[in-house]
């Protein structure tokens, strides 16, 4: 009994572990990977239509801006970008909370903040900030496309 015990224990014992060492090389090491491939520059992702928001500024004469945004998604997140299809542009499941941050950035600033390249700089970190903390969707730089501020 204690043969038969040890012949067919052993061996299913030692499947189990080889079992849980492939899955904690293949599938446990990808904490790393991940962290890497999240701070690695991807495709980039034009916005499709620019934003035209009120701005912060205070007093009788609204300001406005319109601003192009293009984002580069990192290459963890690259799969989230369906690519374009001849006259239908690429798309983001998430474009409508990206929009939102976007938005919120903009008109959380005056025109003289958006005047200045510190200011225009400063926006883009927080709209980093703002979609790699909220969103499932990691991005490394902004860019962009069109700036006019009124």
């Amino acid at each position: 009994m204690k043969k038969k015990l040890l012949v067919i224990g052993l061996p299913l014992l030692l499947l189990l572990v080889a079992g849980f060492a492939a899955k904690s090389v293949l599938l446990g090491g990808g904490g790393a990977d991940e962290a890497a491939l999240a701070k690695e520059p991807g495709p980039v992702y034009p916005m499709n239509e620019a934003f035209v928001v009120n701005l912060a500024d205070r007093g009788e004469v609204p300001h406005f801006a319109k601003v192009g945004v293009a984002l580069r998604f990192s290459e963890l997140s690259a799969g989230e970008i369906t690519p374009s299809a001849g006259e239908t542009p690429a798309t983001v499941e998430d474009d409508a909370q990206l929009r939102d941050i976007v938005i919120a950035t903009l008109q959380s600033r005056t025109s003289a903040q958006l005047a200045t390249p510190a200011g225009r700089d400063a926006v883009k970190r927080e709209i980093i900030r703002g979609v790699n903390t909220t969103t499932d969707v990691k991005i490394v730089d902004v860019y962009y496309t069109e700036f006019a501020v009124q």
